[in-house]
């Protein structure tokens, strides 16, 4: 079965922002084990820092292509209502992957630090929204693959 798969580019964004985001949860997750101060925390801080801007950069070029480049159609065997699914869980992807890096610069600003706690109390809370939309995202992709068979997940994958 043939289905249509995303251009090379909008591939590359997407599992560049894969790889990111999995730094990121690693990095922020990782340098509570070191102690403030530390050169290890310092490190992985300046992981985490780089490459979330590295994720709203790429995000927000993802952002420019998919507007300037079509959709693959989904395979008949999407019904409307998990189309519609799809296309909200995505765009409420998109909205976090350029929310989240927003909130983190606020929370290190003096600006952010003038707006109060807020910045960094929603920033971490983020990662949960984060968390569980990745979670449904790669569930769904995986339930066509494997369940429905339906070669879906295929869109995506590097050729």
């Amino acid at each position: 079965m043939s289905i249509a798969q995303y251009d090379r580019v909008a591939r590359w964004l997407h599992w560049l922002v894969v790889i990111l985001v999995v730094v990121q949860f690693a990095t922020g997750w990782g340098w509570g084990n070191f102690t403030k101060g530390s050169t290890p925390r310092f490190i992985l801080f300046q992981i985490h820092l780089y490459s979330g801007y590295a994720i709203l950069a790429a995000a927000l070029v993802r952002l420019v292509w998919r507007a300037t480049h079509p959709v693959p159609p989904m395979p008949d065997t999407v019904g409307r209502l998990q189309a519609l699914a799809a296309r909200a869980v995505h765009w409420l992807l998109y909205g976090c992957i350029i929310l989240q890096p927003v909130l983190g610069i606020l929370t290190i600003t003096a600006f952010g630090k003038s707006l109060g706690t807020w910045p960094r109390i929603a920033h971490v809370q983020m990662q949960w929204v984060i968390l569980a939309l990745v979670g449904l995202h790669v569930a769904a992709a995986l339930w066509h693959q494997f369940v429905k068979r339906d070669h879906l997940l295929e869109r995506m994958l590097p050729s």
